[in-house]
């Protein structure tokens, strides 16, 4: 079969498989597509771009007007198969509180069924959501507007990770610190790396929290070669005091305690101790900010570190 042949088969197939609901019949004096497809592509492009827009904007008024009556907006959840009006009643608290999704379309193709049916799928730039694809179905109304029957939001995974994906979406168990007294701190837990000045590979690895405690391990390497890794914990004490705990290379500890510090960071001090006498962990957008440093004078080490998964490899 040639590739013609083969794409021809399956729009014809795709064609049947859609409801009768997703192919409205002609109806008697409705306005037709345009002859020329562009300026059909052009108005259908338009009409998405105002829809993602009104969402960033959180205007529900215009957001809303784009879904066609019978819309149905498909979200990354397996449970998100809402109708306009279920779809409306999950998004309103956003919106009512101004702050709804900002999506963008990089890329967008727009294929027609017929002249009053369009598909599209488009690639999407978004804030929290990460890379993201939208695809679906348009229709053009007995008013001549284009209004959007059926979006379908997925969340892209590069090949590549599709195993830590499976995994997360399976029925890997979630460690949560939320129910711990050092949840504040639930910030830290995972994998993090970065790069030193020195061009070093940093590298730590914190658990939840879970009986009052966080523990982690932490590496710096170059290329193949280990040049330092600490054992690490922080505890709460009987005395309510948070102290972090590091032994260098294993050996003798050395405790740091917590004192003020802001939401979503942690500063740890031991003014006695000759270098570090301060340690800060800060979280921000994507990132773990680290800063290790003594008195005024004495070397300071400021490193920002990355999320980072750690690849299972088990015998084939």
């Amino acid at each position: 079969m040639s590739r013609a042949t083969f794409r021809a088969a399956l729009w014809a197939a795709f064609i049947v498989s859609l409801s009768p609901s997703c192919v409205p019949a002609p109806q008697a004096g409705a306005p037709h597509a345009s002859a020329d497809r562009r300026d059909d592509e052009r108005a259908i492009a338009k009409m998405l771009d105002d829809w993602h827009d009104a969402a960033a904007k959180a205007d529900e008024a215009r957001y809303f007007d784009h879904l066609a009556p019978s819309a149905v907006f498909l979200g990354t959840d397996a449970t998100e198969r809402w109708s306009k009006d279920a779809f409306l009643a999950y998004a309103h608290p956003h919106f009512a509180k101004g702050k709804a999704w900002s999506f963008r379309s990089t890329r967008r193709a727009v294929s027609f069924v017929s002249s009053r049916v369009a598909c599209f799928d488009e690639d999407l730039a978004t804030k929290g959501l990460g890379p993201a694809r939208g695809s679906g179905v348009v229709e053009l109304d007995a008013r001549g507007r284009w209004k959007i029957l059926q979006y379908n939001l997925a969340i892209t995974v590069p090949n590549e990770r599709f195993d830590a994906a499976k995994e997360a979406a399976g029925s890997a168990a979630i460690l949560s610190s939320k129910a711990d007294p050092l949840k504040a701190l639930g910030f830290l837990s995972g994998a993090w790396v970065g790069t030193n000045e020195r061009g070093e590979q940093v590298e730590e690895h914190w658990t939840h929290a879970a009986g009052k405690m966080l523990l982690a391990t932490g590496r710096v390497t170059r290329g193949a070669t280990t040049t330092f890794f600490e054992l690490l914990r922080i505890e709460q004490r009987e005395d309510g005091a948070i102290v972090l705990v590091a032994q260098p290379f294993g050996k003798a500890a050395t405790e740091f305690r917590k004192v003020a510090s802001e939401a979503n960071e942690a500063v740890f001090e031991n003014p006695s101790h000759d270098w570090p006498k301060r340690i800060r962990y800060r979280a921000a957008p994507g990132e773990l900010q680290v800063r290790v440093e003594g008195d005024p004078g004495q070397p300071v080490d400021a490193i920002v570190m990355t999320p980072a998964l750690v690849e299972r490899v088990t015998s084939k």
